[in-house]
């Protein structure tokens, strides 16, 4: 994995992150208030996560408010709250972009929204059909220093073409994020099927939870557990401590990257 370490990271205790979240509140279809963030977040402790990266969709035609500066704002006010109702949990900013034909064009004026100030940016789509301007969009993310992650590639609906469009992104370089919950087959059986396909095959950097309301965690949960009773713990540990710790510390800070 590159060495994607942001600057000016501040500690967080060791335990699991997870780098795809829909934790602040009101501002996509993730949680509404703080009360459902408190929520989220013990139940998230009792799990064992420390930390989460907030991921809200960025789509200009359903969430305009969104972009980069904006996100930042709200994430540290957000920690800002936590720490002052005394609750132990790191927030970082990021963002979801959902790629659309011109969406380049919008993040040059926008700003790219990268996760905890590595390159990394974590991205999705969900057309029927293969556009032609996706693979456009990831050359232009890795032609300029990005590091792009596909969010659950395994969700997206065109299932004619997408073993051959996500064998070519990842050849060019994208990294790919699963979601736990397609391992319980609420997905849908082609997600339920892909997941396990490719985790098997060592496509996936990173397995998230992308959490959007306390009351969904439960499923996402139990995609965990199915996790690590088919394929061992060492993978789960891989997948959301190893990993998102080396994405916001980078592989030159050993005693943060890997607890």
């Amino acid at each position: 994995m590159a060495d994607t370490k942001p600057t000016g990271t501040s500690d967080s205790p060791c335990g699991r992150i997870d780098i795809h979240s829909h934790m602040l509140p009101g501002i996509d279809d993730g949680c509404e208030n703080m009360d459902q963030v408190l929520e989220s977040i013990k139940q998230l402790k009792a799990a064992g996560y420390v930390g989460s990266i907030c991921t809200p969709h960025m789509y200009p035609e359903v969430y305009p408010l969104n972009t980069a500066p904006c996100i930042e704002i709200l994430t540290a006010q957000l920690n800002a709250k936590l720490a002052s109702a005394g609750v132990a949990y790191r927030l970082w900013p990021g963002g979801e972009v959902c790629l659309f034909d011109g969406v380049i064009d919008w993040l040059k004026v926008h700003g790219v929204p990268t996760l905890a100030g590595s390159r990394c940016v974590l991205t999705d789509f969900w057309q029927d059909k293969w556009p032609r301007w996706i693979d456009t969009a990831y050359d232009w993310f890795i032609g300029n220093g990005f590091q792009p992650i596909l969010a659950h590639p395994e969700r997206i609906p065109a299932s004619k073409e997408l073993d051959a469009g996500v064998t070519r992104l990842i050849e060019k370089g994208v990294w790919l994020q699963g979601n736990f919950r397609s391992f319980t087959g609420a997905e849908g059986y082609t997600a339920n099927r892909l997941v396990r396909q490719w985790l098997t095959n060592e496509r996936y950097q990173f397995l998230a939870l992308d959490m959007h309301r306390p009351e969904s965690l439960d499923s996402r949960l139990d995609g965990v557990q199915l996790l690590v009773e088919e394929f061992g713990g060492e993978i789960f540990d891989e997948m959301t401590i190893t990993a998102p710790r080396h994405l916001i510390f980078g592989a030159s800070d050993t005693t943060r990257a890997v607890c």
